[in-house]
């Protein structure tokens, strides 16, 4: 079968590599779609620390927003057949055409076992995102702000504005959105944002701090994963017990600035459904929520990819190229 290796900084490589033979534990997954997730790219470019350099070493695989068929099961394999349609974490490898999954197995590393659950009939795979899903249920049940809130949002990318359907309300006073992307603006708008603001052109915190009449926001969610966010959260937060989310993938070394943190907001870190207690609930709720148009994934996913463009992929979701919000790698698009 084919799979994707990042084999140096921003350079994929297609190899040949043997298909995955299951044990009775296992089931045969053909991967239909993965998505592209801006947390990869700290190991496309190679930008970790010299630490996480070492512990990740070239080649490096990737993928862990998978959806797929079961084409394979093994005998002690329940509540599984073949045909099912299938997505959730349940590989951190899925730029491929298979892999083998234990329904069963402990993923120590991340935290939590494999995530599994059948995609709705007419659902297609490219929609079906299981893992980002999953986070956006996580993000909203974490954020719950309260009636008459305001909320302040930084990021109106894929994730941001995923959490916006997900947490807009009509009890909220604003809901308040920053982002440098006019055309995301606009789309944040129709899932939900009251207000929305270009920092290029306004001064953010200033005009937040005008909406709100200098009181400062009841809840701040950052999903940038850059200082510049950390801090305008801060700026923005009012005095005493504001909650603030930090939704953004920091993962490269940087320098940030923590001053009106002193504020002393509540803080919470949902991203990768680090804050679930109950992992196939969130899912079997994302599900639902999916089938229901409360994520509307048609208008957030906007390219989809073979898997000879992955590279392409990872380019386009680092440029982000006009009209870009979600890429999806599809091994066996024609």
């Amino acid at each position: 079968m084919r799979a994707a290796f990042v084999v140096a900084p921003r350079r994929y490589e297609i190899h040949e590599v043997p298909t995955p033979r299951i044990t009775d534990d296992e089931m045969l997954v053909k991967i239909e779609a993965c998505g592209v997730c801006s947390s990869d790219m700290t190991a496309y470019k190679d930008s970790y620390s010299d630490e996480l350099k070492k512990a990740n070493p070239f080649p490096r695989r990737a993928g862990h927003e998978p959806a797929g068929t079961v084409v394979e099961v093994g005998g002690l394999v329940k509540g599984f057949q073949v045909g099912d349609r299938i997505t959730g974490y349940f590989a951190d490898d899925a730029y491929c055409e298979y892999v083998a999954v234990d329904p069963t197995r402990f993923a120590a590393h991340r935290g939590h076992g494999f995530v599994i659950e059948k995609i709705p009939d007419g659902i297609p795979f490219e929609y079906a995102l299981g893992e980002p899903l999953m986070s956006f249920v996580s993000i909203a049940r974490t954020t719950t702000p309260e009636l008459g809130d305001y909320v302040f949002q930084i990021g109106a990318g894929f994730m941001g504005l995923g959490i916006i359907a997900g947490v807009s309300s009509p009890k909220l006073r604003e809901y308040i959105v920053a982002d440098l992307d006019d055309s995301r603006l606009e789309l944040a708008q129709e899932l939900g944002a009251t207000i929305t603001l270009n920092p290029s052109r306004v001064d953010v915190v200033e005009e937040v701090m005008k909406i709100t009449s200098g009181r400062g926001v009841d809840v701040a969610i950052e999903v940038v994963g850059h200082p510049i966010g950390i801090k305008m959260t801060g700026d923005v937060i009012k005095t005493n017990r504001a909650k603030v989310i930090l939704v953004g993938w920091h993962q490269a070394p940087d320098t940030y600035e923590l001053f009106n943190w002193i504020k002393c907001p509540i803080i919470y870190s949902p991203q990768g459904i680090g804050m679930s207690t109950d992992y196939q609930s969130e899912l079997q709720r994302a599900m639902w929520a999916l089938e229901k148009g409360v994520f509307p994934m048609e208008k957030l996913v906007t390219h989809k990819y073979r898997l000879e463009d992955i590279g392409q992929a990872f380019e386009d979701n680092l440029s982000m190229k006009p009209g870009y919000i979600k890429g999806v790698v599809m091994p066996f698009l024609e």
